[in-house]
Order: C-alpha cells, then sequence, then structure tokens
C-alpha cells in the first residue's frame, strides 16, 4: 500500500453517517484515578475497589506518559496476567507473542481481563435491546405518543435546531477550554454530536492536550463528525503518518492512538477508512499487535466483506496471540456474512480465548435456519469452560431458533448454579424475538424459590427483556411482571433491586414510570438510583425529565450524576435544556455537574438508535480485548 495515495482517496470520501458517539469526561476533576471516566456505561462496578474501566496491560497513569511511550522509554510490561473466569490462560502457543513481537519488539497485551458474571456481559452488551427515543420522535407523555402533522413536526425540530445553534453551541464551544480535562473531553464530543461546524479544528488542537484521556476524546470527536475531513485526520494518526506524528505533537503516535484512531473512524459503520483497514491487513507482520487487532476490529465494524480472507487468517493461525485471533473471529461475526459460518464452527474447537470469542460471534450472524449452529451451541452448555457455555446460551437466544429455545428450556430444568442467569437471559432473548408468555411464567416461578441476589438480578433482567411496548400480552400477565418488578425494586439487595429498576425501563410500559419515579425520589442506594435512571431514560417519557435533571444537579456521586445525565439525554426531550444549561452555570466550568451536564447535552440531541461506542463493546470476548478497545470505552459515550 502507498500511504499517501490512500490517504489521498479517503480524503475525497464523504462521511454520511451522523453523529452517534458521547464522551463523559476524561483525566482530571470527576475522573477515575489512573484515567478514565468516573461511570462508562460499560462497568457494572464503578465504585469500590473494583471500580475502573476493564484492565488492560497499558499504563494506567493519564498524565504520567507522552505519546512516545512510557517515561524512560521502553514497553510497559503486562500487569494483568490473571488468569480469566472460567479456565486458564490458554496455552502457550495461544497465549505467546506472535510474529510481530520477534518484528517489532513488541510484548502486547495479554489481556484475560474483567470480572466475567452476567452483569458484565449485560452491560458490555445492553444496548443490543434497547431501542432508544430520539427527538426526532414525537414527544412521549403519561398519556401516550403526542399526535403531530407532518407540519408541526417540521416545525418543532427547526426550533430544535434554532436552539441547538443560539444556546447549546456557543456554551459547549466555550468549555472546550475549560481548565477541567472531564469537562473538556466531554464538550468536544458533545458538539461532534451536535455536527458543530467548528468542532474539527478544536478537536485537532485537542490532539495536544496534556490530558490523555482528552486525546483520545478529541479522536471519538473526529469520528462521530459527519465529514471527510474529519476521517482523513483520522487515518493520518491510524497510518502514523508524518502528519499525524505533527498533530499528535509526537515522534511516534503509539500503537494505542493508533488503535483509538482506527476504531474511532470505524464506529459508524462508514466505509470510509476501509482501504487503510486493508493495507494494514495485507501486512500483518509488519504491525504492532494493538495495531494489527485494532484493524481486524474495525473490518467488522465497517462491514468490510473483503477483508473476510484475511481476518480468516489471523483467526485461524496459532502463532499469533489470542487476543488478536479472538478480534478477528468478532470480526468474522460482525460481518454477518453466511460464508463465514463454517471457519467459525471450525474455531470451537480452537485455544480457550478463540473459542469463546467464535461461540459469541455465531450469535451475531446466524439465522435460526442455522440448525448446524443452533446444534454445536447447545452442545457447548455443556462445555468445562465457564465463559463457552456462556456466551453459548447468549448466542443461542440471540439466534431465536426452535431448536435453540427447547436446548435453553431443557438446560434451565435442571441447570448448575453458574448457568442459571444465562439460561434465563438466553430465553429472554428468545422470547422478545418471538413472544409467546411462557418465558415470565417460567421466571415468575423461578423467582419464588431463588436465594442467590446476582441470578436473581439476572432473571429480573430476562422478564424485562421478555417484552417491550409492543408485545401483546393479555394484561393479567404484564400486570404480574410488573408487580414482581416492582416488588423486587424495594428489596434490601442493592443488586436486586437496581436490576429490577433497569428491567422496568426495559418493559417499555407506561405503569413503569411512576414505579421508577418513586424510587428516584427515595434513593436508597447509589448503585439503585444509577439504574432507575437509566430505566427512565429507556422508557423516553418525559415526564420524568425534571426528577432526573434535580438528581444529577443536587447529588455528589459522580456515578449518580452519570447517569442521571444518561438518563435526560436518553429522553430526547428539549425542554431539558434550559435546566442543564441553569446546571452549568452554577456550577461553573469545571467539576462533575457540569461534565455530566455537557454530557447530557450531547446525548439529547443523538439522533441515533444507539451509542455508538456499544457497537466496540458488543458481542466479542471482552476477556482477550486489545487495550485500544478498552481505552476508548472507559471515555464513555
Amino acid at each position: 500500500m502507498t500511504r499517501h495515495v490512500t490517504l489521498l482517496l479517503l480524503a475525497l470520501g464523504l462521511l454520511t453517517a451522523p453523529a452517534v458517539a458521547q464522551s463523559l469526561g476524561g483525566g482530571g476533576s470527576g475522573s477515575k484515578p489512573g484515567g478514565g471516566i468516573i461511570a462508562s456505561p460499560f462497568d457494572p462496578f464503578p465504585e469500590g475497589d473494583d471500580a475502573g474501566p476493564p484492565p488492560d496491560t497499558g499504563p494506567s497513569d493519564a498524565d504520567t506518559f507522552d505519546d512516545d511511550g512510557p517515561a524512560g522509554g521502553g514497553t510497559a510490561a503486562p500487569r494483568n496476567t490473571a488468569p480469566a473466569a472460567g479456565g486458564d490462560r490458554g496455552s502457550v502457543r495461544g497465549g505467546a507473542p506472535g510474529r510481530a513481537v520477534a518484528d517489532r519488539g513488541d510484548t502486547g497485551p495479554v489481556n484475560y481481563g474483567p470480572p466475567h458474571d452476567w452483569l458484565r456481559w449485560w452491560e458490555m452488551n445492553k444496548f443490543d435491546f434497547i431501542r432508544l427515543r430520539r427527538i426526532v420522535d414525537a414527544p412521549l407523555t403519561e398519556q401516550g405518543e403526542v399526535q403531530e402533522s407532518d407540519d408541526a413536526r417540521a416545525r418543532r425540530l427547526a426550533a430544535v435546531d434554532e436552539l441547538i445553534e443560539t444556546r447549546v453551541q456557543p456554551v459547549l464551544r466555550e468549555l472546550t477550554a475549560s481548565g477541567d480535562p472531564s469537562v473538556r473531553a466531554s464538550a468536544i464530543v458533545a458538539l461532534a454530536k451536535l455536527q458543530d461546524p467548528e468542532t474539527s479544528a478544536r478537536a485537532r488542537e485537542l490532539l495536544q492536550d496534556g490530558s490523555l484521556d482528552v486525546r483520545r476524546a478529541a479522536l471519538l470527536a473526529l469520528g462521530v463528525l459527519d465529514a471527510g475531513r474529519s476521517s482523513y485526520l483520522l487515518m493520518n494518526v491510524a497510518d502514523d503518518s508524518a502528519s499525524g506524528r505533527k498533530m499528535m505533537d509526537a515522534s511516534r503516535v503509539t500503537d494505542e492512538m493508533r488503535g483509538v484512531a482506527i476504531l474511532a473512524a470505524s464506529l459508524r459503520g462508514d466505509t470510509s477508512p476501509e482501504m487503510l483497514i486493508d493495507g494494514l491487513l495485507a501486512d500483518p507482520d509488519e504491525l504492532g499487535l494493538e495495531v494489527l487487532a485494532s484493524a481486524a476490529n474495525a473490518a467488522g465494524l465497517v462491514g468490510a466483506p473483503r477483508a473476510i480472507p484475511a481476518l480468516t487468517r489471523l483467526a485461524r493461525d496459532d502463532g499469533r496471540p489470542v487476543f488478536v485471533r479472538a478480534t478477528a473471529a468478532t470480526a468474522l461475526g460482525r460481518l454477518g456474512e453466511p460464508t463465514t459460518v463454517p471457519v467459525l464452527l471450525e474455531l470451537l474447537d480452537d485455544d480457550l480465548e478463540v473459542r469463546r470469542a467464535a461461540t459469541a460471534a455465531l450469535g451475531l450472524l446466524a439465522h435460526p435456519g442455522m440448525h448446524e449452529v443452533s446444534d454445536a451451541l447447545a452442545a457447548q452448555l455443556d462445555s468445562s469452560d465457564g465463559p463457552t457455555r456462556h456466551f453459548s446460551a447468549i448466542s443461542l437466544g440471540r439466534i431465536g431458533s426452535e431448536r435453540g429455545r427447547a436446548a435453553l428450556e431443557a438446560s434451565f430444568r435442571d441447570a448448575r448454579t453458574d448457568m442459571r442467569p444465562w439460561l434465563a437471559l438466553g430465553l429472554g432473548l428468545c422470547e422478545r424475538a418471538q413472544p409467546r408468555g411462557d418465558v415470565p411464567r417460567l421466571l415468575l416461578d423461578r423467582l419464588e424459590d431463588e436465594s442467590n441476589n446476582l441470578t436473581i438480578g439476572a432473571y429480573l433482567v430476562a422478564l424485562g427483556l421478555c417484552g417491550d411496548a409492543d408485545t401483546p400480552y393479555p394484561a393479567d400477565l404484564w400486570a404480574e411482571i410488573l408487580a414482581a418488578l416492582g416488588e423486587h425494586l424495594e428489596s434490601g439487595s442493592t443488586l436486586v433491586a437496581a436490576q429490577a429498576g433497569l428491567a422496568l425501563g426495559l418493559t417499555g410500559q407506561p405503569e413503569a414510570v411512576r414505579l421508577l419515579a418513586d424510587a428516584l425520589e427515595e434513593g436508597p442506594s447509589p448503585e439503585v438510583q444509577r439504574q432507575v435512571a437509566l430505566g427512565l431514560g429507556i422508557l423516553g417519557n418525559s415526564s420524568a425529565a425534571p426528577a432526573l435533571v434535580d438528581l444529577m444537579a443536587d447529588t455528589s456521586n459522580p456515578f449518580v450524576a452519570s447517569f442521571a445525565a444518561l438518563g435526560v439525554g436518553f429522553l430526547g426531550d428539549p425542554d431539558a435544556v434550559g435546566p442543564l444549561l441553569r446546571v452549568i452555570d452554577k456550577r461553573g466550568p469545571k467539576g462533575v455537574p457540569t461534565t455530566y451536564s455537557v454530557a447530557a447535552l450531547g446525548q439529547l440531541f443523538d439522533r441515533e438508535r444507539r451509542p455508538v461506542l456499544s457497537r466496540l463493546a458488543s458481542g466479542d470476548n471482552y476477556l482477550a480485548r486489545p487495550t485500544s478497545v478498552n481505552r476508548l470505552l472507559a471515555v464513555g459515550f
């Protein structure tokens, strides 16, 4: 590949997908120790000893290292070498560095682990099953959706555009110069979501910011913008070109930042990065492991079927590290091409992390008529490896075939303790795709006999997954579901009450608004408030906006504030702009309330149905991820 030709061609391309990502801040005031935002939507344990983004092998101090690597030179030694839950660290062959290590001298990530349980999977994947209301939708009130004519809708959206231009964008532009890195990071991505014409130039300036988290947010903002110039800038960084180094003010662009750049450019599914991805995958031995894994990941995100041969070679190559091979397997699943099914079935007999990735990937692309896939996944429900059998249950639920549903039901009758949550979630997904009413009644019965709070929480989420506002359950069944969720919302277990709150939001039922609003006001714990706020946002009922704004303004808990802000943003109600701007005016240009008010403003006017970073978190083997994925997820929305 000739670099300059590739970048010239990329510069001529136009991005067409609207903005779809939102940062909740970066290092500094309002951030977790070691960098990252306070409460990433992908972290189920944002407080306590388990706080922080998923662990990886790179340096964690956002202000200790410059773009040339760790202070003093060299490569940071892996620090997260604990075995993955449910298995060992893989074979020596699978865990050893690949040829790129020998050529480049990199150690590469040996990334075995965020904690593995159903909560971790759910936080990573929940937006696959949530369809958010957006500003383009007619407002939803306690009386139902407002009926509006085409002319009325056009006038309403024109007023929204004027509101953004005259009141929101000027405030956000000013806050990109805040002394608080978390506010700067949040503001630049919010502006990108609003397609502010000044964002590209400001994001380029922030690529040299003193905080690595702000630099990552600036790359994310460039990826969000609907502009060919922004894609061109990202490709320069991803390709470590002279222009990219100059933009980053570095003698070289680190492999992690190159990975973040190519992922940011690919998150919308736009095809502009495809030529660079092809070029990188064509010469895998010339790349650092992080760049190679990110290029493979990006191929799946942009939907590049011509990358299938290269991804297949990577996934099969047992001379490469397992995190690279697992990422290639995930990309094959995300492409959704039936021709990749034989390869993924073959990988079910491979090294541990590769097998897990292939198991999850099959759930992304298989359809109910692929009996061979359902049978292979059903056979893995009894695997000796925990994550493999867990991911098998989820993949069977995603596929929703009759054979898969029967296998899940059979296993659920006498399931081992670790499998009960996963089987319940798999059945909930089957029911969501084809509602019959038998799964919610089964779950309601099991709730009466279950004493394990972690399992109860999974049953509640599975109940929420069973149906939504359009599911034609009989009134008495909906009444039973809501009564059970309402009862567990008052549980003495924080975990149980929190999941009941989120599950109520998943149901889409108007009656859930009152239950959640009462729980938000009572505020039994930050974790419950967090999930209740998100549940209210998912419901999309604008009557919940005042309570969420008040909570965000008044709470001293930054992690509660972050999810109250997300709840406000998900409602898609422009009437929330005034209260959010008042919070910013009252609190000033620094601190947690301002950070999350800014985040809410960006999310409020996002016209996409799902947060874009959720595509990066979805359907992979998160036990073997590249560092750049974890870093980008830690930025937040």
